[in-house]
């Protein structure tokens, strides 16, 4: 197997077609205004997209617009105009139930040479609640317990050794999908190493995908390594229709009889990972995914689709049984732009007991947190979202509506990934919502305005949600008022 996998390496290093350059995750940029190629797969995430990209007599790539991370000018054949170390700093004051304070400083490394390319941001700081922070990142509390000290690492080194070709490696997020959120992987979970692969071919793309998550072991105080394999086809029809299967395999590091380590099995690039799995008598989860979008002619709308699919038996939906073990999800949305300011209209749902599985280390989390949607399954969810710029601020507005269903301390009604499917109370009629059931309201408006010379952001923000249900009912108010270099991803909004 493993002699496979290196001549699978070999073949991959022989052929080409040109790959975009990769890039930070943004977190809320609504203009598909990029120009539409079929040799650019814009569902699969982080990479170069929705910002024009233009070419001067120098040929050096220039990043107009928002660009939201990195502000410098860097040439993709590596001269010494591509360097640049920026400084970074992000800090709010925000008041819901109680007032809470961030500020962190760092910076940002960026530098192109020959076919090698790298990315760096380093951001530490100290926060007075763990909960309202840009990402989830690794927190430590402070002698006191009253407040944190957090450091967020992300870096990717990538290779092009020729122009099919690319390789990637560092601590990043994944996203898949054109949508607010993804059912498969989203950008609010920790940043996880990984090892990517990305080959373009005429107009079909295959990506391979290596990672390493943890699984948090509450008993003993420690986190435990668990893996994920991803590989993906996505085919661009023309320039305007994309459609992509994936299929992904999580593995725990180790079970009760001994340490597996990265399973050399799900190494070969040119396997389905289901009959593997067999073979090994394993109990890993598998999920498949299909995702699709269509861009208008005119290029300002475009309508995006996500399926996946953890298990299910077919016979079962087609008597509508709501078997437990009929587990999947689907996304459909619209998002777009007239004239100058842009919209995404998105909605979400997640069948109980989705993405879990016989114990936590086979589930498709990582750090205490779904890999995916951050409401995890047995949900429902409705959103929308509107950018109008102004001539001297932007005005972000932000409404969504869920329903979800929560677990009991024993019992496990398919809210909670983290809980063994084992613990299901019945076989059918399980529908979305069940066990304790919430329902909340959210809106929410920012308004920002940059200064340009200081290269910050100052922002505003302010909003309400309101929840009720079996678990209660409450009003939470929100204010928040901060500034951040734009070397930060805008925050985004739940």
């Amino acid at each position: 197997m493993r002699i496979q996998f290196l001549i699978a390496l070999l073949f991959f290093a022989s052929f080409g077609y040109s790959q975009a350059s990769i890039d930070r995750i943004r977190h809320l940029n609504l203009k598909p205004d990029v120009t539409s190629s079929q040799t650019i797969h814009h569902s699969v995430q982080p990479m170069i997209r929705y910002t024009p990209i233009q070419s001067n007599q120098k040929d050096t790539l220039i990043f107009d617009g928002d660009t939201s991370i990195f502000n410098a000018h860097f040439s993709p054949k590596g001269s010494n105009r591509s360097f640049a170390i920026l400084p970074a700093t992000d800090s709010y004051f925000q008041y819901d139930t109680a007032l809470s304070y961030r500020a962190a400083i760092g910076f940002n490394f960026e530098k192109t040479w020959g076919k090698w390319y790298n990315r760096t941001l380093l951001t530490s700081g100290w926060s007075l609640r763990e909960d309202y922070t840009q990402t989830h990142v690794a927190f430590s509390p402070l002698q006191n317990r009253t407040s944190f000290w957090f450091t967020d690492i992300r870096t990717r080194l990538g290779y092009t050794p020729n122009e099919m070709l690319h390789i990637s490696a560092g601590i990043d997020n994944q996203f898949f999908g054109e949508g607010y959120r993804s059912l498969i992987q989203g950008d609010q979970v920790a940043p996880n190493p990984f090892v990517q692969f990305r080959v373009n071919f005429w107009n079909l793309e295959y990506g391979l995908l290596y990672q390493f998550l943890h699984d948090n072991n509450y008993a003993d105080k420690t986190r435990d390594w668990k893996y994920n394999t991803t590989h993906y086809l996505s085919l661009n029809i023309g320039s305007n229709f994309n459609i992509m299967l994936l299929e992904s395999v999580i593995f725990q590091s180790k079970d009760s009889t001994y340490k597996r380590g990265y399973e050399v099995e799900y190494l070969n690039p040119f396997v389905f990972f289901r009959p593997q799995e067999y073979s090994l008598g394993s109990t890993d989860n598998v999920l498949l995914a299909l995702q699709s979008s269509y861009y208008f002619s005119n290029k300002r709308h475009c309508v995006y689709f996500q399926l996946p699919l953890d298990e299910f038996v077919l016979k079962e939906i087609k008597k509508r049984s709501k078997w437990w073990a009929n587990k999947y999800g689907v996304q459909l949305g619209i998002k777009g732009r007239f004239k100058h300011w842009s919209y995404q209209l998105e909605g979400n749902l997640v069948r109980p007991y989705t993405f879990s599985h016989i114990s936590s280390g086979q589930n498709n989390g990582s750090m205490g947190l779904p890999l995916g949607h951050y409401l995890g399954s047995n949900f429902a969810e409705l959103l929308a979202t509107a950018q109008i710029p102004f001539t001297h601020f932007q005005l972000t507005l932000f409404s969504s509506f869920y329903l979800k269903g929560y677990d009991d301390s024993v019992v496990s009604y398919g809210g909670d990934i983290y809980k063994s499917y084992t613990s299901h109370p019945k076989e059918f009629g399980n529908t979305i919502g069940q066990g304790i059931t919430q329902r909340a309201v959210s809106l929410q408006a920012n308004a920002s305005t940059t200064l340009i010379k200081l290269q910050l952001e100052l922002y505003v923000q302010a909003g309400m949600q309101y929840s009720w249900g079996e678990m209660g009912t409450s009003t939470t108010p929100l204010i928040c008022l901060g500034m951040r270099s734009n070397l930060f991803n805008e925050r985004k909004i739940r």
